[in-house]
């Protein structure tokens, strides 16, 4: 897991699996290791804060930190938190903190590091929450959102309908529907649908699967459905979609 933090006073362009993002100033993005990212050289102001599952398994401990579906695997776009002033200076305290006591070598270091580390996280899970997530909404509805958003990171490839989550969820589609109509920035479908476009994206990308083949991976047995799928979303066909990023048209990466 990876937070990519925008500690100075410029805007800064990164690629997120090949497609071109600013980074506003005070601004933390929030990734995973499914996402190939590409940082600016020699940016001082730029801070980042690296995890592992094996150090830290954002999924076991969800109940301390609540941000499974939410600041990782929760969404087919990625997270951002806005710091205001306050918050730029608690967070900046936090990391040097980090920083200091990654040159303590004792026994107590590593469990340190996850405490600090866990701070670190609830705080951003705060932000998210205020800033990613309709304010009316209440506890109970955010944990919807956030579990069907990490069942679908789980299951995309096989399962396409809101029904089928909601049935994982012991909910119905209508209720799963209704809280997202209300309360979240996409629609549950959407989301379901955004998510196997992004994976699209990354296998165009990075790998030699054909169309056809990267349609069958994601779960269509019909490669028509799954361009129009993609161009629906992306206004480009799947093969169109290759060449302009391999052309450059997406920009260097």
């Amino acid at each position: 897991m990876k937070f990519i933090w925008n500690d100075g006073d410029d805007d800064m362009s990164i690629l997120i699996d090949a497609q071109p993002f600013v980074l506003r100033p005070a601004q933390i993005l929030c990734v995973t290791y499914l996402n190939v990212i590409e940082l600016p050289l020699h940016e001082s102001a730029l801070k980042t804060l690296w995890f592992n599952r094996e150090f830290y398994c954002v999924h076991t401990y969800d109940s301390e930190v609540s941000c499974n579906g939410l600041l990782f695997f929760g969404s087919s776009s990625t997270p951002v938190v806005q710091l205001d002033t306050a918050e730029t200076i608690r967070l900046r305290t936090l990391f040097g903190v980090l920083e200091e006591e990654f040159g303590i070598v004792d026994v107590n270091q590593e469990e340190m590091l996850r405490i600090l580390l866990k701070r670190f996280i609830i705080r951003c899970t705060r932000l998210a929450r205020k800033q990613l997530i309709n304010e009316h909404a209440t506890t109970s509805d955010i944990d919807l959102i956030r579990q069907f958003s990490y069942l679908v990171e789980e299951y995309f490839r096989s399962k396409k309908t809101v029904a089928e989550y909601a049935a994982l969820m012991h909910r119905s589609p209508k209720t799963v529907t209704n809280i997202f109509s209300k309360f979240a920035p996409e629609s549950a479908l959407q989301v379901i649908h955004n998510r196997v476009v992004m994976e699209a994206r990354r296998m165009l990308v990075y790998t030699d699967a054909s169309a056809k083949e990267i349609a069958w991976k994601l779960g269509y047995e019909d490669p028509a459905q799954f361009s129009k799928l993609f161009k629906r979303h992306v206004g480009l066909s799947p093969s169109d979609y290759r060449s302009s990023v391999s052309n450059g048209g997406f920009g260097q990466y």
